[in-house]
């Protein structure tokens, strides 16, 4: 079955695609969005996992806090290749 991906998720996929794992406020910035967890609930119920990770981080006052950074699993990737057809090198 084709799936239909919108621009914010095709941009997405490229950066999940590429990279080792990619920050939610990265995400945000790549794909055009503000609601990068909504995108990735998006393609999640396009049948793809996309574990969130949180790791911990520090803010600006020095607290700690724990964002997500999402990865794709070996599965999704072979699902994106397909989705993103020609467009993904």
């Amino acid at each position: 079955m084709s799936r239909l991906l919108t621009p914010r998720e095709k941009r997405a996929l490229l950066a999940l695609m590429n990279g080792g794992g990619i920050m939610r406020e990265n995400l945000d910035s790549i794909a055009g969005c503000s609601n990068g967890p909504a995108l990735v609930a998006g393609l999640r119920s396009k049948g793809l996992t996309i574990p969130c990770e949180r790791v911990e981080r520090y803010d600006k006052d020095g607290n700690a806090c724990y964002p997500g950074r999402y990865s794709l699993m070996p599965e999704d990737r072979v699902l994106a290749r397909e989705w993103l057809g020609g467009n993904y090198a």
